[in-house]
C-alpha cells in the first residue's frame, strides 16, 4: 500500500513538473515544432566557410622479416 502511495504522488509530482513547463513555455515549444523558432529564421551576417581535410591516410605497410610475420 505504501508504495502505490508514493508511485502516485512521484505521478503526480511529475505531472505538476510538465504541467508547469508548458504554462510557461508552451508556446515556444509549439513555435519551434511548427518551424517558427527564432532559431529557424536566417540571421544576417557573413557566411562562413569551413575547410575540411583528413587528417589520416592509408598506412603502407611495414615490410618485416618472414620469421616475424609467422610468429604472428
Amino acid at each position: 500500500m505504501l508504495a502505490a502511495a508514493v508511485t502516485l504522488t512521484l505521478f503526480g509530482f511529475i505531472l505538476t513538473l510538465v504541467v508547469d513547463v508548458m504554462r510557461r513555455d508552451g508556446a515556444k515549444i509549439l513555435a519551434a515544432i511548427e518551424g517558427r523558432s527564432w532559431t529557424a529564421q536566417p540571421t544576417a551576417g557573413r557566411q562562413v566557410t569551413i575547410r575540411f581535410s583528413p587528417r589520416c591516410t592509408a598506412a603502407e605497410p611495414v615490410p618485416g622479416r618472414p620469421a616475424l610475420r609467422a610468429a604472428a
